[in-house]
Parts: C-alpha cells; sequence; structure tokens
C-alpha cells in the first residue's frame, strides 16, 4: 500500500524539505524527485543481490533520521520489498553514514551531502551510496516482506500510521520507526508533507514554520 500510494503522488508539490543547520542547507525534494531517488536506491539494491524479504540494516535510521537520504532508504527498502532493521542480525547489507565504523556482509557508505554528493574518502571496504546516480530510475516494486520493520512492525502496521494531510514541521525526529512513522510515512498515507529541522534553536524554528506556511502542533 505505501509503495502504491507514494507512486500515485502528485509529482509537483513539495512532499520532504529537509533543513540541516548544522551546515545551513536546505534540499526540497518533490514527489516526483523523492520518487526518482526512491526507484534509483531500490535498483541499487537489486544490483547489490539483495532479494525480495532479506533484511536491511539501516542504520542511518538511527544515525541520521531526519535526513532526506534515510527516508529514501526506507521507502526503497520496502519498495524491493525488504525488512528495514536497526539492528545487524541476520541483514545481507548495512546502510550507515560517513563517520560509522559498521560494517555488513555488504556496506552502503551514505555521505549525508545536501545534494547526496558521493564521498571524498571512501573506505575500501565500503560502496559509495553515490553509485545510485548511475542506476536507472525505471519503477517497479515487489510485494511488501511480512515484517516491514524489524523485529514486529508488518505492512498492514504501517498502513495504520495516521495519515498527515497538512505541511507538518518536525523537530529533531525520534530515531528508529517512530520517527519515520511521522516524517515519511504519514504525510505519503494523508497525501501531506513533512519539514523535517535538524539541529535549530526555537525561534530558528519558528521562522522556519512561517517561511514553510507549516503547522507545529504533535
Amino acid at each position: 500500500m505505501f509503495a502504491d500510494l507514494l507512486a500515485s503522488r502528485p509529482g509537483a508539490a513539495p512532499l520532504f524539505i529537509h533543513y540541516d543547520e548544522a551546515v545551513g542547507s536546505r534540499v526540497e525534494l518533490s514527489a516526483a524527485t523523492f520518487r526518482n531517488w526512491v526507484d534509483k536506491t531500490a535498483n541499487l539494491l537489486e544490483d547489490l543481490g539483495i532479494e525480495p524479504a532479506e533484511s536491511v540494516q539501516l542504520e542511518l535510521a538511527l544515525t541520521a533520521p531526519g535526513h532526506w537520504t534515510t527516508a529514501v532508504w526506507v521507502a526503497a527498502i520496502w519498495q524491493r520489498g525488504c525488512t528495514v532493521s536497526t539492528s545487524a542480525e541476520g541483514t545481507e547489507v548495512a546502510v550507515v553514514g560517513p563517520d560509522s565504523s559498521t560494517r555488513g556482509p555488504i556496506t552502503v557508505m551514505c555521505s549525508l551531502h545536501p545534494l547526496g554528493l558521493g564521498l571524498t574518502d571512501l573506505p575500501a571496504d565500503c560502496v559509495d551510496y553515490a553509485e545510485v546516480l548511475a542506476q536507472p530510475d525505471v519503477h517497479w516494486a515487489e510485494e511488501p516482506a511480512e515484517v516491514a520493520w524489524a523485529p514486529a512492525i508488518s505492512p498492514a502496521e504501517v498502513a495504520a500510521v495516521t495519515p498527515q494531510r497538512q505541511r507538518r514541521l518536525i523537530a529533531d525526529p525520534a530515531p528508529g520507526w517512530a520517527g519515520i512513522s511521522q516524517i515519511l510515512v504519514a504525510p505519503v498515507l494523508g497525501g501531506g508533507s513533512s519539514v523535517v529541522v535538524t539541529g535549530a534553536s526555537p525561534d530558528r524554528l519558528a521562522v522556519i514554520a512561517d517561511q514553510e506556511r507549516a503547522i507545529t502542533t504533535p
């Protein structure tokens, strides 16, 4: 259901806006641009040999829960018919940030650059996520895995998240499922959008909310 709703989302309107105050960046992803990244990432998973129903260790969900790259990876893992995990147990690939020492059978390292650029000092045992740019953006989706988010969040529970119909500002989202369910799942289900801000002061948050015309209520 999630993949179908994302695929049917009107393309031009913003879906995910990310402010990273640590580097002073603002990245706006329309639904079409977000889907493009998701499609390419799902194809990268296939090229890496990750099969439907396998698990992907998404360390980014713990270390960079508000970054747009993390949201893209979650949607791509589901589109591939795989399970998101934040544990290494039983996973075939680890997806990590630029400073991580975590390694899996395959490790994809993400620069977390605002524009998705590659790493300047890639460890020899890692795949640079920037390689995703060479992937086709052909859309396809596998049947959802029995578990969407390990250990026990099912696709039915993903579909039961309260829909978000407005543009909502979310500051420093919680790691793991708690954050992703709000910044990604809820707006996709409800036709809304998210303005995700990391590292901002309360005064700065108020300015951003006004500029983006975003609600800040829970």
